[in-house]
């Protein structure tokens, strides 16, 4: 079993959709009763991972046939992300009723810099279900006095970050350093990643400075045109905590696919 939560963990960490199925009723005299309550997951490949030798041994000969898993991938495609009761034809003489759990890999917030708009973009997005990190190489500005719903601080120079960081699929990314030459830092390192957005603050000067900065690294403008800069929607914000609340909007209007 412990090997079986490593599994889903591990799919994660890797960005995979994952459902989760327990078994709760078992129709079949091939599959043991004893059975009832062991799990197994499945991604949008239809890979099966078993939470016991015995389901396996027991399951594994059924979930080889390709109509049982177009059924599965089928599962795994379904936008509903709510848990639900489902039965599994396995074939005509051996059905499985499960509950199905989508696992879900919670959306993740890193800002770069922790100035006077990180702060109360932090307490908002704090609201929205993201996991936020705080990115920033003065000591003086990074404490969780400031940032007391963050769930990680880290003081690292922003190039020494990007040493061990994996940017995901899930991430969102906003850059609000204090000058123009960190921004650069931190764009060019994280541009060709997958991330789900990833926004810059600055004057339409500071931001051209920086992307003929990147065009000389060789980006793409296709690269560029993907980058919300100015960062936020445009709702007229003057004090940091409109700007917080213009990035967030934006950020919320990307996830939502709006």
């Amino acid at each position: 079993m412990e090997d079986f939560f490593k599994k889903v963990f591990d799919e994660l960490q890797g960005n995979k959709k994952i459902l989760t199925a327990v078994l709760t009723d078992i129709d079949s005299e091939e599959i043991s009763q004893n059975l009832l309550g062991e799990m197994f997951l499945f991604d949008e490949e239809g890979i099966i991972e078993f939470s016991s030798d015995q389901l396996e041994t027991e399951l594994e000969k059924f979930f080889l046939n390709a109509d049982l898993k177009n059924q599965i991938l089928a599962l795994s495609e379904k936008k509903n992300k709510d848990s639900q009761l489902k039965e599994i034809n396995l074939d005509p003489d051996n059905k499985l009723e499960v509950f199905l759990e989508p696992v879900v890999d919670q959306p993740h917030l890193t800002v770069f810099g922790a100035g006077h708009i990180a702060e109360p973009l932090v307490k908002i997005c704090s609201l929205l279900d993201f996991t936020i990190t705080v990115v920033d190489d003065r000591e003086e500005f990074l404490n969780y006095d400031k940032f007391p719903t963050a769930d990680q601080l880290l003081l690292l120079d922003y190039t020494d970050y990007f040493a061990s960081a994996k940017i995901k699929e899930n991430d969102y990314l906003v850059i609000i350093t204090r000058g123009h030459q960190h921004d650069y830092q931190v764009l060019k390192n994280v541009i060709n990643s997958e991330a789900a957005y990833l926004g810059m603050i600055g004057s339409s000067r500071k931001i051209k400075t920086v992307y003929n900065q990147l065009r000389d690294d060789g980006i793409t403008e296709e690269k560029l045109e993907a980058v919300h800069a100015p960062i936020g929607l445009d709702i007229g914000s003057e004090t940091p905590a409109e700007i917080a609340v213009a990035i967030a909007a934006e950020i919320i209007a990307v996830r939502r696919d709006k």
